[in-house]
């Protein structure tokens, strides 16, 4: 490995490693203050994708008058939405870990659901399929019944997460010698 791409990748994991550390700290020690900027970026994305629309409503490519009806009422929907989240960014950010509770939930349920389906025509290690469906199932469940606590706990160990990522690529780096 040639030095000048040892040196590039050893400054990327160092690079990486603080940004993951600092974002992952940002979540776990101030979880209202991170959350309500997520949503600001999710508003600022909507607000920037309902303006390209908009603007590619005026594009020659589009001939049909329904087509570009469309692109009109889309465009305005993502401008509306990205408006409301920043009109009070506390309850985009509720709303935010709501609807990532809400689907985490909906996801484990289903998967545990079509495990426990496959579950006869598996020939070895049932006994793990079977937990690990219930698992699924049981988790999918607790999340649907309280999507905000549960949304609150994903947050939290995301950010618990990014933090230990970080901290590894951070030692990484330290110890990476050429």
């Amino acid at each position: 490995m040639s030095n000048d791409f040892f040196v590039k990748v050893r400054r990327t994991i160092g690079f990486d490693g603080l940004i993951s550390t600092i974002v992952g700290a940002l979540i776990v020690f101030l979880p209202g203050r991170s959350a309500r900027a997520a949503a600001g970026m999710v508003g600022a994305v909507f607000i920037a994708v309902g303006l390209f629309r908009l603007l590619s409503v005026f594009q020659k490519s589009i001939d049909n008058n329904w087509t570009r009806i469309g692109h009109v009422i889309l465009s305005i929907i993502y401008l509306v939405a990205g408006v409301f989240i920043f009109m009070d960014m506390s309850v985009a950010a509720i709303s935010l870990i709501l609807v990532v509770g809400t689907l985490t939930g909906m996801t484990w349920l289903i998967e545990g659901i079509i495990q426990f389906a496959l579950l006869n025509q598996l020939s070895a290690n049932k006994v793990w399929s079977f937990l690990s469906a219930l698992i699924s199932v049981l988790g999918g469940l607790s999340l649907l019944f309280s999507p905000l606590m549960g949304g609150l706990l994903l947050w939290t160990f995301f950010g618990l997460l990014l933090m230990v990522i970080g901290i590894f690529k951070l030692i990484q780096f330290v110890t990476l010698t050429n």
